[in-house]
């Protein structure tokens, strides 16, 4: 019995030994043992002293009383406070502003800055600077504008124009003046160019300037790389925004203006030559009318005159009908003996016993009475 318990007690030593080794063994582990990400980069210190810097991803080893600092390496974006600042052209303006940079020297960069969210507050200084100096150094137009295309655009357009109406000649008619239309064009000049026509003022020369300049301020001093700068807003400002819509709607006004006085014009013109048109048109209307009248009526002579052919005693009957009827009026009474030439053409309307020469006369028979004249 007493042999089985010194056994016991052996074997309950044993075990509970080796579980204070594997605890041990676990905690030694764990506090030499660290992990590095594929984005990551470690400090390996001793005493607040580097040891050694861990660029390769996967687990590492180190001493117990050894600490490490993990960093972020990838591309960082820094986003800053939108600042006041004022062009050369003196007009003041509104920036906001952004920046992507990564860790270059991790030494460096933990000795200047320390961590990654003091970064945030270390580089505004320098980058807010960078860009309020490059702004200062040029007009406003050049910080906005990329590119000279509307001035190409505007070129191009009076070029055409040019040859339009060498074409057409006379017959060219612009009906919008371009000057009425392209004043803020033509009155923006015109970004500044070197000899083999590469731009040497805008925006992208305006921004690599601002990039260079931040990154002679920063990188050396801090450790780091600044990938780019971006301007993510420009405005003006409240005090001169009212005069700029003021001027945009003077702008505005005189381009509406110019339309509507060209408009006038044209609806003049278009008014003049349709009353042209209508005079022309109305003026062979009426001369093919008289034509049509003139031909009628020879026409109609021509039938009177073949009508007479035919039977020259009915139209003498006929004449002497309306002679009777212009003669007696509606409110006169003449007596008349029967034996009248008037009454003899009523009796008898044969051709044998007409006398044309009879009635033709106004003289009186041997009665003494008269007939109307024919």
């Amino acid at each position: 019995m007493i042999r089985g318990f010194g056994m016991s007690r052996a074997g309950a030593f044993t075990l509970g030994f080796g579980l204070i080794l594997l605890v041990v063994g676990a905690v030694l582990l764990w506090l030499c043992l660290y992990t590095v990400r594929p984005w990551e980069r470690a400090l390996v210190l001793q005493f607040g002293e580097l040891r050694h810097v861990t660029e390769e991803p996967g687990p590492h080893l180190k001493w117990p009383w050894q600490q490490v600092e993990h960093f972020d390496v990838r591309l960082l974006r820094w986003d800053g406070e939108e600042t006041s600042t004022v062009t050369a052209d003196r007009r003041r303006v509104h920036v906001d502003f952004t920046a992507r940079w990564r860790i270059d020297d991790l030494e460096r960069f933990r000795e200047a800055i320390g961590t990654i969210p003091q970064a945030t507050a270390r580089l505004g200084g320098p980058i807010e600077g960078a860009v309020r100096d490059e702004i200062a150094r040029h007009d406003l137009f050049e910080v906005i504008r990329s590119t000279n295309q509307i001035l190409d655009i505007v070129k191009e357009g009076e070029q055409q124009r040019e040859l339009l109406a060498e074409e057409m000649g006379e017959e060219f008619d612009e009906e919008i003046a371009v000057e009425e239309v392209e004043t803020l064009a033509a009155e923006l000049p015109a970004l500044e160019t070197d000899e083999e026509g590469r731009l040497v003022a805008g925006r992208p020369i305006v921004l690599e300037n601002m990039l260079e300049d931040a990154r002679r301020r920063t990188e050396q001093r801090f450790g780091i790389h600044l990938e780019d700068i971006m301007i993510k807003q420009l405005s003006y400002t409240a005090e001169i925004e009212d005069n700029v819509y003021r001027q945009m709607n003077a702008e505005l006004e005189k381009i509406a203006s110019g339309l509507r006085s060209r408009g006038r014009e044209r609806a003049e013109a278009l008014l003049g030559e349709m009353q042209r048109e209508l005079d022309r048109i109305e003026g062979a209307a009426d001369r093919r009318v008289d034509e049509l009248r003139g031909e009628a009526e020879a026409r109609a002579i021509e039938i009177v005159a073949e009508a007479h052919g035919r039977d020259p005693d009915l139209f003498g009957f006929l004449r002497r009908l309306e002679a009777y009827e212009n003669t007696f009026g509606e409110n006169h009474t003449l007596l008349l003996s029967t034996d009248t030439p008037f009454h003899r053409a009523l009796r008898n309307i044969t051709p044998e016993t007409l006398e044309p020469a009879d009635v033709a006369s106004p003289a009186g028979d041997g009665d003494g009475n008269t007939e109307p004249a024919e």
